[in-house]
């Protein structure tokens, strides 16, 4: 009987463990050009992408900028799950940084599971062949598993971005935690 019961703990306690933390990438150098030299680089994402969550109508038609948003917030969705300056943190900002991440995925068609490394830099890879008129690269860089809808699909959902207010939610919540004074607020309330 007391063994019986141990292993009823013990299967009870395996249905408790904590998710895998999500997969955590980080942005490549030069990714906003040569103003990122001088500036934190979370800082840059996290500003990068609550503008462009913040103002979607603003976004439309600029698939480049939107790419390098939406790499902004694949990165920052992970970074403020891990170990860093986010952690200990009482701030609901982590949870709704990993939860805008997985909509905007759903959104673009690309996989959960998806290792953020890889989407982030296809993103900023389209990002810059788009910026440059490098049609071919800018193709090539939304082939492959990562974005499921196809590279045409995808291009078209950048260039007109449903808005997302779970990312504007977070993106802005993120701010405030990284600017906890208003440093980096855009003044909403």
């Amino acid at each position: 009987m007391r063994h019986a019961l141990m292993l009823g703990v013990v299967l009870g306690l395996g249905g408790c463990a904590a998710p895998p933390a999500p997969s955590v990438g980080y942005l490549p150098a030069g990714a906003f050009g040569p103003a990122d030299v001088q500036e934190d680089p979370q800082a840059a994402a996290l500003s990068t992408a609550e503008e462009a969550f913040a103002h979607n109508g603003a976004m439309q038609g600029r698939p480049a900028q939107m790419a390098l948003a939406v790499a902004c917030l694949d990165a920052m969705g992970g970074q403020f799950s891990g170990p860093g300056r986010w952690v200990g943190t009482a701030s609901t900002a982590p949870a709704q940084m990993r939860q805008a991440r997985d909509e905007v995925r759903r959104i673009l068609g690309i996989p959960l599971s998806a290792p953020s490394q890889v989407v982030i830099d296809r993103l900023v890879a389209f990002s810059r062949a788009e910026q440059s008129g490098d049609t071919a690269a800018a193709i090539a860089a939304l082939q492959g598993p990562e974005f499921t809808k196809g590279p045409t699909a995808t291009e078209a959902l950048l260039a007109h971005f449903p808005g997302d207010e779970d990312a504007d939610a977070a993106t802005f919540a993120a701010q405030d935690l990284l600017f906890p004074m208003g440093g980096g607020s855009d003044g909403r309330d």
